[in-house]
């Protein structure tokens, strides 16, 4: 496993286990087309799902329930994960696209 303080979002992106071929042999297996449209859907309803996940947890704290921290990490964490499939399904640096983001929005750089 890699060490969380050596961890880039490249390194993330690119040595994901989906970009091994038995991954891209089972979407297609699946139905999945091989520009990955239907996978990008896939990724897109996963991460919808870790948001209502959150929102579960967000709402239940609203009413006095203790948020579920670990819940809320590993939610993020599946976030993060779809944002890195998006990424090499679109072809783009997500580390790129992050810094530009910030940028965009925020008026500074990382």
């Amino acid at each position: 496993m890699t060490d969380p303080d050596k961890l880039t979002v490249q390194h993330a992106q690119y040595k994901q286990p989906w970009t091994v071929p038995y991954a891209v042999d089972f979407m297609q297996a699946n139905g999945q087309t091989r520009d990955g449209r239907l996978l990008a859907v896939h990724t897109v309803l996963h991460a919808i799902k870790s948001l209502g996940k959150i929102a579960t947890e967000l709402e239940a704290a609203d009413h006095g329930v203790e948020v579920a921290r670990s819940a809320i990490a590993a939610m993020s964490a599946d976030l993060m994960t779809a944002a890195l499939r998006l990424a090499n399904l679109y072809k783009f640096d997500l580390a790129e696209a992050l810094l530009h983001r910030v940028k965009e929005k925020n008026g500074v750089e990382l």
